[in-house]
């Protein structure tokens, strides 16, 4: 079995999740980044890069690209958690978005509310998908949900979660100055202000640095490891089904399709319909 080469580390930029993962865990960026399409003011933050949630082994684990936690300071001088974000770079339609975001929203639950600790201790939640292309091809340049009444969509239900999705290739057509700003980085990686400078910096200084590099490589190796030994456990079943299920999960973690595509040798369209 040949070994998978990933795209060169020199040549990542903001939508590789990777990178994507390295720069929004700068809390100044990720503060911007909330504050600015969300429309809201945070106080404090903190950033978990590449979070893991769910250890269970009889349960499905997630990694976030990126999840932020706000710190609420208290009289005692600690500090509660308050809001929940959870930012996605998603750069392939898998097909399961829909789901993954109630899947990550019920991780981030779990996360945010302590053994007998009372349900209204839930703060707001939000889960962001940035995308390329409109998964829902229903022409919106952003898609926002919240859960309603059918009748009366007018009733929401209050559960304080928000699920949206972001077109970055329809930046052109957001009308929100901040919203599209980001966007049409991520579409054109053309920085046009400083904050967008701030992040294309960002980028150009983890494209240079060796503990970014090797943490990229033991990825490419994590991938190949997994791959052999998946293959080997499941030659009994055949090979075709052990690659399935190995290309199942990888898709699941956010590798890049194309990756998986050759590692495996199935196509991109067998991998998105698993």
């Amino acid at each position: 079995m040949s070994e998978y080469k990933m795209k060169p580390y020199e040549e990542l930029d903001i939508t590789d999740n990777f990178m994507f993962s390295k720069v929004f865990s700068h809390e100044d960026v990720a503060k911007d980044f909330l504050q600015d399409i969300l429309k809201i003011t945070i106080d404090q933050i903190s950033v978990v890069s590449e979070a893991t949630a769910q250890e269970d082994p009889f349960h499905k684990s997630v990694r976030f690209d990126v999840q932020v936690r706000e710190e609420i300071p208290c009289v005692d001088g600690t500090d509660k958690m308050g809001r929940q974000f959870d930012i996605e770079m998603q750069m392939v339609d898998t097909g399961e978005l829909p789901k993954r975001a109630r899947y990550y929203q019920d991780m981030c639950d779990l996360d945010a509310l302590a053994k007998g600790s009372d349900y209204e201790e839930l703060q707001e939640q939000y889960i962001l998908f940035i995308c390329p292309n409109d998964i829902f091809h229903k022409g919106k340049a952003i898609y926002r949900f919240q859960n309603h009444e059918d009748s009366d969509p007018k009733i929401l239900l209050d559960d304080l979660c928000y699920k949206n999705f972001y077109i970055f290739k329809k930046y052109s057509e957001m009308d929100d100055d901040s919203t599209r700003e980001y966007m049409k980085y991520f579409a054109t990686k053309k920085c046009e202000s400083e904050k967008m400078k701030r992040i294309h910096e960002l980028v150009k200084k983890y494209r240079m640095d060796p503990a970014a590099r090797k943490a990229y490589m033991t990825l490419e190796q994590e991938l190949n490891i997994r791959y052999k030994k998946g293959v080997k456990e499941g030659r009994e079943e055949g090979r075709e089904e052990a690659c399935k299920d190995l290309a199942k999960g990888f898709r699941d973690d956010g590798f890049p399709i194309e990756a998986i595509a050759k590692r495996t040798g199935l196509t991109p369209e067998e991998i998105k319909a698993l």
